[in-house]
């Protein structure tokens, strides 16, 4: 992993793909819990736990890091957004 110097774009392109993420864990999430496709979504979180429990031990830090930095920003979703590791199983 490459170190970013603080307030580099990287840091800013790092933060915009977790948001990315997190927006498709919550809308499946959402969708196992209404029931609809709940299957395909469900199966899908399965695959994105399983992608990101293959990351190497500073790439996973470097995800929690910058999960702990968007849950700054949205602090109404902070909690599920720090839950979220645990709740994928890494």
């Amino acid at each position: 992993m490459i170190s970013q110097p603080e307030g580099s774009s990287a840091v800013v392109q790092g933060d915009a793909v977790v948001r990315a993420l997190l927006t498709a864990v919550a809308t499946l999430e959402d969708l196992v819990a209404v029931g609809h496709d709940a299957q395909v979504a469900l199966s899908t979180l399965e695959g994105v736990a399983h992608e990101l429990g293959e990351m190497e031990s500073d790439e996973r830090r470097w995800f929690v890091e910058t999960l702990e930095r968007v849950a700054e920003g949205d602090p109404g979703r902070a909690a599920w957004i720090l839950g979220l590791p645990y709740a994928l199983g890494l």
